[in-house]
């Protein structure tokens, strides 16, 4: 007598991992990609201005499709129905916390490099498990303690004392990782209760938006941006904006957890690959030294997820 799921189940799902996984490494490369790209617009574009624009092709492109899914869905879903006000109500909610994220890390990439940022925003994945446990939504496995020291020993080789440590734009960045750690705890907290990915997304998307525009309209800075920064728009938007988005909700899901937050650890490493090749930015032995072991805090964290 055999013990476990039918062969035929198990290899569905190492069928499903395989397909999956190239997938998400590509959302990966995507995301890495936003760093250069923001980087390179805000030489000359307002960091919040960017945010606007960015989100606001997002939402302009994807506002025909969810008003057509949700008629669809009020036409024959009644149950769902009257489950996207709600579910809307808590996306905005959620995206609060992605907003604050967006504009600290916007900012701070105004005054640090992009691979810099790209690291330092990598320890958001440190951050969760014991920002999950002080707000008692879920336990932290052991394994995930090791990372804390580790991120912290790569952050203190990162900043280089000699060279004046940690910059405004660093510490802006790291917040940002704060910020988004609590959203994820958010949206995994909601999204329990609710499986409208589409409309907790696009509730987020609009509150980031919206709320970059109003900052914007009560700053009052002239606005001046150069074609660099329309394509930094474009791709932001288009690119690290609505695809990366339905590339996570189409793929991620297809994998066990645990093995989706190790494949993300790569986003860094592709952030910092772009900036060499397109920014020319150089990194010294120190700032190589502490960007690996904030990958490894990454990767022990990451495991933590897999144990669990």
């Amino acid at each position: 007598m055999t013990t476990g799921e039918p062969s035929h189940i198990q290899g569905s799902e190492r069928h499903r991992i395989l397909f999956a996984t190239p997938m998400l490494v590509l959302l990966c490369v995507i995301w890495g990609m936003t760093f250069p790209a923001t980087r390179s617009a805000l030489a000359v574009t307002d960091p919040l201005q960017f945010l606007a624009l960015r989100f606001g092709l997002a939402i302009i492109l994807t506002t025909p499709f969810m008003v057509i899914r949700w008629l669809r869905i009020s036409k024959h879903e009644a149950s769902s129905r009257e489950r996207i006000i709600p579910t809307f109500r808590r996306g905005v909610w959620i995206g609060i916390f992605l907003f604050l994220g967006f504009v600290l890390q916007t900012v701070g990439m105004r005054y640090t490099t992009a691979s810099r940022a790209g690291f330092f925003t990598g320890l958001l994945v440190v951050m969760t498990p014991p920002l999950a446990l002080l707000l008692r939504t879920s336990r932290m496995p052991g394994i995930a303690w090791l990372g804390i020291p580790v991120a912290v020993g790569g952050v203190y080789l990162m900043t280089d004392p000699g060279a004046g440590g940690l910059n405004v734009g660093d510490w802006l960045t790291i917040a940002c990782a704060l910020v988004f750690a609590l959203q994820m705890i958010a949206l995994e907290v909601v999204a329990r209760t609710g499986r409208d990915t589409w409309t907790l997304t696009y509730a987020q998307m609009l509150t980031v938006g919206m709320g970059a525009l109003v900052w914007c309209l009560i700053e009052g800075n002239g606005f001046r941006i150069t074609t660099t920064g329309w394509l930094a728009v474009l791709y932001t938007g288009i690119f690290g904006g609505i695809i990366a988005t339905w590339m996570q909700t189409r793929f991620q899901p297809m994998v066990p957890a645990g093995h989706a937050a190790i494949v993300f650890t790569a986003e860094p490493i592709f952030a910092a690959l772009f900036a060499w090749v397109l920014l020319n930015e150089s990194w010294s032995l120190r700032g190589l030294m502490g960007a690996a072991l904030i990958l490894a805090a990454m990767v022990i964290s990451s495991l933590s997820a897999v144990r669990k």
